[in-house]
């Protein structure tokens, strides 16, 4: 495992995140930046991925993609 793998784990475990809502954000993470690189790679339907990246929004009190990976990178939300 990565170190960047091992902060992936521990972010997701930090706010709850489920195990597809790991997956997708691990996918976001690794540069699949829109819902629809994220749906091609993890095969899943793009409405699936809309509905997970809010629920991950709403578990890290985030308001947008940008806010949250300030959250991931920087431990802030770029304020």
């Amino acid at each position: 495992m990565t170190a960047l793998d091992e902060k992936i784990a521990s972010f997701c475990s930090e706010y709850g995140l489920s195990p597809q809502q790991t997956r997708i954000f691990t996918a976001m993470i690794h540069g699949a930046l829109s819902n629809e690189a994220i749906a091609r790679r993890l095969g899943v339907p793009e409405g699936r991925i809309r509905v997970h990246l809010e629920r991950i929004a709403t578990k890290t009190m985030t308001i947008s993609r940008t806010e949250l990976l300030y959250l991931f990178f920087l431990g802030s939300r770029g304020e």
